[in-house]
């Protein structure tokens, strides 16, 4: 039994199997009305992962996460969507991948709307809904991951060796 929670311990951080959970809160708010899909967002543990009376994961480790998809909010009451995932936990001895994410869309401003062309006409048609938020000091639940196998690329086959030919060396002419 000792051996297979060896064999499934994260390589380079005894203690920390796969699977593990951790409670990573938001450091800073991000919204589909500014934010791009590819950036990149702070988190920090919120829990300390102990394993045998030995603190694995302190309080406050950094976590990083990414926006994966995104939809602002529009006209006519449209609200904004935001998707994210975890990437990795940095650690002294390097980065733990992890795992989960989240999907959050804005609130519908349908009511809004109805009410805005009530009292502008037709211009309330321009009322937009809200945008999607993941707020600071949400918590959120990432685990462990195992490390993606590395890729087998072929390496690259060595062309033959081209040895120079030396050109035909003629003789100066003899000068008199």
């Amino acid at each position: 039994m000792l051996l297979a929670a060896a064999k499934d311990d994260v390589p380079g951080v005894p203690g920390l199997a796969v699977g593990t959970r951790l409670h990573l809160m938001l450091l800073n708010e991000v919204t589909s009305r500014t934010a791009h899909a590819g950036d990149r967002f702070k988190l920090r543990v919120n829990e300390a992962v102990v394993t045998d009376g030995k603190t694995i994961v302190p309080v406050g480790a950094t976590a990083w996460g990414e926006i994966k998809s995104l939809q602002a909010n529009g006209s006519v009451g449209k609200s904004g969507r935001l998707g994210a995932e975890l990437l990795y936990l940095e650690l002294p001895s390097g980065r733990v991948p992890l795992e989960g994410s989240i999907a959050r869309k804005g609130e519908g401003g349908g009511g809004q709307v109805a009410m805005a062309i009530v009292g502008f006409g037709i211009l309330g048609l321009l009322a937009q809904g809200d945008s999607a938020r993941l707020r600071a000091g949400d918590i959120f639940i990432g685990t462990v991951a195992r490390a993606p196998a590395a890729e087998s690329v072929p390496l690259p086959t060595p062309a033959s060796p081209t040895v120079p030919v030396p050109a035909a060396v003629t003789p100066p002419a003899a000068m008199p």
